[in-house]
């Protein structure tokens, strides 16, 4: 059975972007790498493909957090969600990034995609891809 839904009112999904928006302008990597699995595929806008658990996503965006993008602010729009299997969600979102310095300074957005998975009621990313947008 598939799914689909264009607003922000599929639960696990909506949350699941408010917690990484939230540790995002928190500058907390800990509680963004909280939201991946314990195995968890990552593609960062670098085409970097990290494959690790929430202690390797949270060290990498600390790092970006204290340097790059350090005061940046990120708003995560969920543009879609459909669930492919029971407990087993694809999400889509669009983020704009408002980083005062580096190497993106100024406004950018880029497209993120997910694999959310349920475990023990709670919602995990076991897949992450992030894609920069360039106008």
């Amino acid at each position: 059975m598939t799914t689909e839904t264009n607003n922000d009112s599929h639960t696990p999904a909506t949350e699941f972007f408010r917690n990484l928006e939230a540790a995002w302008n928190a500058a907390d990597g800990d509680r963004f790498g909280a939201e991946f699995a314990d195995v968890t595929d990552f593609v960062n806008i670098r085409g970097e493909h990290l494959h690790g658990g929430p202690a390797l996503i949270a060290a990498g965006h600390q790092g970006i957090f204290d340097t790059i993008y350090r005061g940046s602010t990120n708003s995560i729009h969920l543009d879609r969600v459909r669930e492919v299997a029971p407990g087993c969600l694809l999400v889509h979102a669009t983020s704009t990034l408002d980083a005062p310095s580096g190497p993106l300074a100024g406004t950018n957005q880029a497209k993120m995609s997910a694999l959310l998975v349920e475990q023990d009621g709670t919602w995990k990313a076991a897949a992450f891809h992030n894609t920069l947008v360039r106008n």
